[in-house]
């Protein structure tokens, strides 16, 4: 029942705006101040035990009082002990609220999105800094402002009840399980890394239109984020570059302490990553889309097109042929018809084809190269210590590390010493102190490319695996020969070997496979038959043998898209598409209509 018209204490509520989990919003009337309020009355079903749930109330009110940001609604008062309904009087924001209109105008380009979460952050950073948590960050909990200022509330409301008390009487979360943090869902308190993890489940729906973790259920969405499993946003939203989707997955991390410690780091990454394509005052961008968005749509893609082609030109001219191709892929899914992006990206094609070519036709000539390097040491040892050479009792320390294994070298940006030990030797102690005629110098480390198709982490000559899986890695290593692990949390391990020459910057392109799927049909009846690329059997039988989903190489996405129809005589046939994760086991269900 609606309470608009009464008085509660000094406000009159003067109409409905809104229903949410917790609370009923009124506007309403502050009578001491003349002053319009948001009135938000807390459901009576959620005040189990009222004196302990009005005692919390009263001191998250207190708290959140004390932040003053311009993205954070102020909170001006709380209920009164005495008063019969509990309630937060807050400032009244005339606008809409970010579902609403990131549904009604798209969220494009992903730069917006990021533009977006800054401001969301910057509030975040100021909460946490003051010791306050959200603990309910949904789209419904951010505001915009009839001019564009983005205004972020409800703070502190989910920690009104105790952890024995979120369930309300239907037996539904208090909260909102889609942003639910893992250690929230495990029973943990929410500190500010329960806020980043929303934060990253935010971005990935402002950038591709979709949850990170959107399953039939809530049991099944809570376990799928227990998991921590989701599909690659970059598989969505080919515009997305590789920064914002690193900034993205660390937000999205399982455990909390693998995540940004809080706000402030989110709005720092997002801060530095939008300055890089030239956005410096993501506050003044955001007011400029919301008040006209169609023209503040296309000058931003125009910026972001004109940087990122300058971006890509510099690398291109400087060697780096993968950032170059990374740039220029963004670019053209900003603007796919770019004839200057097809240009650039032809020419960093052929670059890379050009020296893929040339590393595989020098390979053997850098082999041959070591290993006569190799006996120009041994003779030169030989001839200069002969006495010590062939002496078992006191063998010489150059022979020494002739007969010990050469480390490997654990890091991947480490410039690692070449497959064979003669220059390693030749630079102890017991060489001469002038240069010799016969001397090897040392290799210089080489800038070389890693391009993973679609997106994974690479692990060099058994060194430590990288944290980002992305679609191109930047290393250093020395010339030689070098194994290269690919691995990612959809994609099957693949090991490559490749052969770094001496010289200028190099690339290597590094496919990835998708894990097989397996999909299997429940449908009635029984012996209905299923199809799935060309192969057929029933559902009967596709329970006991499901079909098997394996991606090309190389694939595009970090999903299994896959087509179907149930058919039956005597029944409609059924038809449809379905999206399974890679290295998953689905089953669909169903049931044929007659005809």
């Amino acid at each position: 029942m609606s309470l608009a018209g009464r008085q509660l204490g000094r406000y009159r509520l003067l109409e409905l705006l809104g229903t949410g989990g917790m609370s009923v919003v009124y506007r309403g009337l502050d009578t001491a101040l003349q002053r319009e309020v948001a009135v938000k009355v807390l459901h009576p079903h959620l005040l189990v035990q009222k004196g302990d749930a009005r005692r919390r109330l009263e001191r998250e009110a207190r708290a959140v009082a004390r932040l003053h940001h311009p993205n954070i609604v102020e909170v001006f008062d709380v209920a009164d002990a005495a008063a019969e309904d509990a309630f937060l009087v807050t400032e009244l924001v005339r606008g809409e609220t970010l579902r609403a209109f990131v549904e009604r105008e798209r969220c494009w380009p992903p730069e917006l999105a990021a533009v977006i979460l800054h401001q969301v952050a910057a509030a975040l950073a100021h909460a946490h800094r003051a010791g306050v948590v959200h603990r309910d960050l949904k789209p419904e909990n951010v505001m915009l402002r009839e001019d564009g200022v983005l205004k972020l509330m409800d703070f502190g409301i989910a920690r009104v009840l105790d952890p024995s008390e979120r369930m309300t009487q239907t037996g539904a979360l208090v909260g909102s399980p889609a942003y639910m943090a893992p250690e929230v869902i495990d029973g943990h308190a929410a500190g500010p890394e329960a806020d980043v993890f929303a934060l990253g489940t935010l971005f990935y729906w402002l950038c591709t239109g979709a949850l990170p973790f959107a399953a039939a259920n809530t049991t099944s969405m809570l376990k799928r984020i227990l998991e921590g499993v989701y599909e690659d946003p970059r598989g969505r939203t080919s515009a997305l570059s590789d920064e914002l989707a690193g900034v993205l997955a660390q937000c999205l991390q399982r455990a909390p302490e693998d995540r940004y410690p809080s706000g402030a780091e989110v709005e720092a990454a997002l801060s530095s990553t939008l300055a890089d394509v030239g956005i410096g005052d993501p506050g003044a961008e955001l007011q400029a889309f919301h008040l006209d968005s169609g023209p503040a749509r296309d000058r931003l893609v125009g910026r972001l097109v004109g940087t990122l082609r300058e971006q890509a030109e510099t690398a291109l001219a400087e060697g780096r042929t993968a950032l170059a191709l990374r740039r220029v892929d963004q670019l053209l899914g900003l603007r796919p018809e770019d004839a200057a992006g097809r240009s650039i990206l032809d020419r960093a094609q052929r670059r890379a084809r050009r020296l893929r070519r040339r590393s595989r036709l020098a390979g053997a000539a850098v082999v041959g190269v070591l290993v006569l390097s190799g006996m120009e040491a041994v003779h030169w040892l030989r001839v200069r210590q002969p006495a010590q050479a062939h002496s078992a009792a006191a063998p010489s320390s150059a022979a020494q590390a002739l007969a010990r294994p050469v480390p490997s070298g654990p890091s991947p940006v480490a410039a690692l010493a070449p497959a064979a030990s003669a220059e390693h030797i030749l630079e102890r102690p017991t060489r001469p102190a002038s240069p010799t005629a016969g001397r090897t110098p040392r290799a210089q480390p080489v800038p070389v490319e890693l391009l993973v198709r679609p997106y994974g982490s690479i692990e060099v000559d058994g060194g430590a695996r990288s944290r980002d899986p992305l679609a191109a890695h930047s290393v250093l290593l020395a010339p030689g020969r070098h194994s290269i692990r690919v691995s990612c949390q959809w994609c099957e391990d693949s090991d490559h070997v490749i052969e770094v020459l001496a010289g200028g910057p190099q690339t290597f392109a590094l496919p990835a496979r998708l894990r097989t799927a397996y999909l299997s049909f429940d449908f009635e009846p029984k012996d209905a038959t299923v199809t799935v690329a060309g192969e057929q059997r029933t559902s009967e039988q596709s329970l006991a043998r499901p079909f098997a989903l394996v991606s090309p190489r190389a694939a595009t996405r970090f999903i299994h898209q896959v087509a179907y129809v149930v058919s039956h005589p005597g029944y409609l046939d059924t038809h449809g598409t379905l999206d399974v994760l890679p290295g998953k086991r689905e089953t669909l269900s169903g049931k044929l209509e007659p005809r």
